[in-house]
């Protein structure tokens, strides 16, 4: 029994003395995969393009170009189809109204209105130009007026606009085939007394949309 004993003992310190074996080597990092070139990126969406200033406006089925010294800038209101300044001065001002098919009343109820917004120094009436002409097979009606303007309607929330004396107005009411669009130019009279030719313009390059 004893043999046995010191047996079992040299083989258990035999054991404890043997070397362990080294843990297995961890696996070497895989290097990121590269990301999909050419065709691959052909189904995935492109970042938008950015839409080039300016553009052809639109309303009442109408288009039209407005050459300098008009400068396209934001409408002031979401009535304003259009809106326009003139280069060099701050007060003049080009606005373009639609309201839809059979909107904004008849031609002589709006130029009546725009008149209206005008004051004679004297207290006299305001006396105006009004006239017809055909533009590319449509019917435009064109106002002129001068005297001290009153600022005429203030946009919702918005101040009344200034009031400019010496004022002068350049109207124009286009029957288009969506309905009738407003073209209100109104500013000191001698910018105005400038800015008529490219008013005329203006009016004379209204056309169907595409």
């Amino acid at each position: 029994m004893r043999n046995v004993s010191v047996f079992v003992l040299a083989i258990a310190i035999t054991a404890c003395s043997k070397p362990s074996e080294p843990a297995p080597a961890a696996p070497a990092p895989q290097p990121p995969a590269a990301a999909p070139r050419g065709p691959a990126l052909a189904d995935q969406p492109a970042a938008a393009a950015a839409q080039p200033s300016g553009g052809s406006p639109k309303a009442g089925g109408l288009t039209w170009t407005a050459p300098k010294p008009f400068a396209a800038r934001t409408p002031k209101s979401s009535m304003r189809a259009a809106e326009y300044g003139i280069e060099g001065d701050a007060q003049s001002e080009l606005t373009v109204f639609y309201f839809g098919a059979d909107q904004g009343g008849g031609v002589e109820a709006n130029m009546n209105r725009w008149i209206g917004q005008f004051k004679q120094a004297d207290g006299s009436e305001t006396v105006a130009q009004r006239g017809e002409r055909t533009v590319n097979n449509m019917s435009v009606a064109t106002v002129e007026a001068t005297g001290n303007y009153g600022g005429g309607m203030a946009a919702p929330g918005a101040p009344p606009p200034a009031a400019i004396e010496n004022a002068g107005l350049l109207g124009a009411i286009a029957k288009g085939p969506e309905g009738s669009v407003f073209f209100k130019l109104v500013g000191p009279r001698a910018t105005l007394d400038g800015a008529r030719p490219a008013f005329d313009q203006l009016i004379e390059s209204l056309r169907k949309a595409e």
